[in-house]
């Protein structure tokens, strides 16, 4: 077997059904390199267990998984949306006074 199994929740199911082409193949390339190291330099452990991690794995795309054995099980999938920003792109890059 090459790598880990990618499994989701029922709940993150529901988000990855709901992505726009473009970002599921974004998301899966993201996953097919984690599938073969779910502890990937770029990750981070959540909590005090090794095997509870986070990572970002396309521009606006978070995960949060377990590894269990030969499985990673994606148990948050958050989407960030930029137009849901509460600041306008004109007021994202000054960094002066408001």
């Amino acid at each position: 077997m090459d790598g880990f199994r990618v499994t989701y929740t029922v709940e993150c199911a529901e988000v990855v059904a709901q992505l726009s082409p473009e970002r599921r193949i974004l998301l899966d390339r993201g996953l097919a390199v984690l599938a073969r190291d779910p502890y990937h330099k770029a990750t981070a452990p959540i909590g005090t267990h090794e095997d509870n991690r986070k990572a970002q794995v396309a521009p606006g795309v978070l995960i949060e998984y377990v590894v269990a054995h030969a499985v990673m099980v994606v148990v948050v999938l958050t989407v960030f949306d930029d137009s849901l920003y509460l600041l306008a792109d004109d007021e994202l890059g000054s960094g002066g006074d408001t």
